[in-house]
Parts: structure tokens; C-alpha cells; sequence
């Protein structure tokens, strides 16, 4: 899978994750997980891990579990009409329980357990962003609303179409930021322009599209270079995981943008 299929992959997670993020909490909830997926599936092809099988299937549990708590507490915050401010609250705990199922997964091997720290901290890593990516299932919650997703989303894909050119990581890098926060302030004008922006003031969604375009310009090429130099980075899962990654571990950014920058 070509650098450019790699990018139009990510564009169409980008893109549903995107349109979902204005629909029921529960389909938000289903595309979040669909990128988990992917994530799962892919994640021990991309690190050469042993047990893929065992690997994936802990790593979407994770991901399931992430999904559900969090969908479930913007649900009752809804109904009961309350501030829906700690509907991440239960993530640490499935974090916790995520770690556990790693370790119960060490266990069932049956192989001799080759490679054991390395299957750990692999199985762990995949979790870590998973977990993440379940915050975008309450960025509707925060102050931007369900707009912000869009925002956060077409700076991923702008720096991920930077990055799948073949330029060096040291001019990648810095444009990624500039090219990064441009986008997220023109997207944020966008969502101004077209009346979308709520109680937030335009020049709140100005600071919050530069701030969300240029974290996510670091995100995406602190990325390419972790990948860049992985052997098998070519396969298909593997080069699936590479186009997700980038939209899951962004949902966490896009949360913290909403509640702290949106005020």
C-alpha cells in the first residue's frame, strides 16, 4: 500500500468519523470503533508482534470497552440534563482493566512465550490508543459541539497528506505544524461563517483551530517517524494501522481543545 493510498485512507476515516460525530452518540460510538479496528487488526503486523491473533482481539476489547463507558455516560448526562463534564471519568478505570487483560492474555499463551516484553508493551501501546481514541465519542459534549470534530479531523488530514510525500522528516516536521494550524484556523472560519459555532465566540474557534491543527501537525509527524523505518510497514494491516492511528490518538486532542480551549 502506496504512502498516497495510506493518505486517502486516512481522509475516509477522517470523513466518517466526521459525519458521524453529528449523528445519535451511538453511531459516533460504531466509527470510533471501526477505526479501533483497523488499529487492532493491524497493530501486530506494523510491530512484528508474536500472538497477532491474541494481540488484536485485547486490543479491540479495549477499544469496545472504551467506546461503551463513554457512550453510556453521555447518554445519562443527556437524559438527566446535566453538565456532561466527566464522561471520561471511567477511562482510567478501563485502562486499568485493559493492562490486566494484557497481562491475562501473557498467560494463555501456549507458545513458551518468546519475546515477552516485547508482546507486553506492544499489546499495551495498542490499548493506550484505543483508549484514546474513545474520547472522540464525547467531543460533541464539550463547549464546540459536534463542529469541532470536522475542525481537529481536516488538520489530520491535511498533515497526513503532507507527510505521504517523500520529502525528509526534518521539512516535514515544521510544515506539518504550519500546514497543521492553517488548516485548523480556515476550518474554524468555516464553522464561523456557516453559522455553526454555538455559544463559542469566533475568535475562541480561531485559537482553538490553530491550536488543535498545529498538536495534531506534531501528532502526525511524530508518526511518520515512528513508522518510517518499520520493515513491514507495507502490508496491508499494517499500512491500514498507519492511516487510523493518526485519527484515533487525535480524539483525545480534539477533547481537551473542546473543554480547555473552548471556554
Amino acid at each position: 500500500m502506496s504512502s498516497s493510498a495510506t493518505a486517502t485512507a486516512t481522509f475516509a476515516l477522517a470523513g466518517l468519523v466526521a459525519l458521524a460525530s453529528f449523528a445519535h452518540v451511538g453511531v459516533l460510538a460504531l466509527a470510533v470503533l471501526l477505526v479501533c479496528a483497523l488499529v487492532a487488526a493491524g497493530w501486530p503486523d506494523l510491530l512484528d508482534l508474536p500472538t497477532p491473533r491474541g494481540t488484536s482481539a485485547v486490543v479491540v476489547l479495549t477499544a469496545l470497552g472504551a467506546g461503551v463507558v463513554v457512550a453510556v455516560a453521555v447518554l445519562a448526562a443527556r437524559s438527566g440534563g446535566t453538565q456532561a463534564s466527566g464522561v471520561l471519568g471511567q477511562l482510567p478505570v478501563v485502562a486499568a482493566l485493559a493492562l490486566l487483560l494484557a497481562f491475562v492474555h501473557q498467560l494463555l499463551r501456549r507458545d513458551g512465550r518468546p519475546r515477552l516484553v516485547e508482546s507486553v508493551t506492544g499489546a499495551v501501546s495498542g490499548q493506550a490508543l484505543v483508549v484514546l481514541a474513545a474520547a472522540w465519542v464525547a467531543v460533541p459534549t464539550t463547549y464546540a459541539g459536534a463542529p469541532l470534530a470536522p475542525v481537529v479531523l481536516s488538520a489530520v488530514v491535511a498533515a497526513g497528506a503532507v507527510s505521504a510525500t517523500t520529502w525528509p522528516l526534518r521539512v516535514v516536521g515544521p510544515l506539518n505544524l504550519v500546514v497543521g494550524a492553517a488548516t485548523g484556523y480556515l476550518a474554524g472560519e468555516a464553522v464561523v461563517l456557516l453559522g455553526g459555532q454555538g455559544v463559542v465566540s469566533e475568535g475562541r474557534w480561531a485559537v482553538a483551530g490553530v491550536v488543535a491543527g498545529a498538536g495534531v501537525g506534531l501528532l502526525v509527524s511524530a508518526w511518520r517517524a515512528l513508522t518510517g523505518g518499520l520493515p513491514r510497514v507495507r502490508s496491508l494491516p499494517a499500512a491500514l494501522a498507519v492511516a487510523a492511528v493518526p485519527v484515533a490518538a487525535s480524539g483525545a486532542a480534539a477533547y481537551l481543545v473542546g473543554r480547555l480551549v473552548l471556554l
